[in-house]
């Protein structure tokens, strides 16, 4: 019972110190989507574009605001998302039967290519960096 204490206390230590910053690149984003699941975010520049591969093939696709963010349909299973604007949409797209393929939150950040994720064990939270860093997503002050 002792070693099981040691080892939750150790693991807690370590997920708490493993946070880290990574910047992505939004040129070539693959983003495999897992149906079901909560909204991941999809970081794309102003004027960059990201693709997206799909479990199966689409049929429709939805863009929250097409202000913030476009997308094209490249083959049945590939989508290419352009950032337009800064900002947060949302974006779905849906198979045979209206079965969901993707939900997934697209965060365009200014066309500098300064965007930050900072990951804390599964938590992520997405920054837009210009001059200063900017969180976005739910919860941003």
């Amino acid at each position: 019972m002792r070693r099981l204490s040691l080892v939750i206390a150790v693991f807690a230590a370590l997920s708490g110190a493993s946070a880290s910053a990574q910047v992505l690149p939004t040129d070539k984003i693959l983003v495999t989507t897992t149906p079901g699941s909560a909204p991941m975010d999809l970081p794309v520049s102003a004027g960059q574009a990201a693709y997206m591969t799909l479990t199966g093939p689409v049929r429709d696709v939805v863009v929250g605001d097409p202000t913030i963010a476009d997308v094209s349909v490249v083959n049945d299973r590939t989508l290419v998302v352009l950032g337009k604007r800064p900002g947060v949409t949302s974006l779905l797209a849906f198979g045979a039967g209206g079965r969901p393929l993707a939900d997934r939150q697209v965060v365009v950040s200014e066309n500098s290519g300064g965007g930050v994720t900072v990951y804390r064990g599964a938590t992520a939270s997405t920054y837009a960096c210009a001059p200063q860093c900017t969180r976005l997503g739910p919860g941003a002050p």
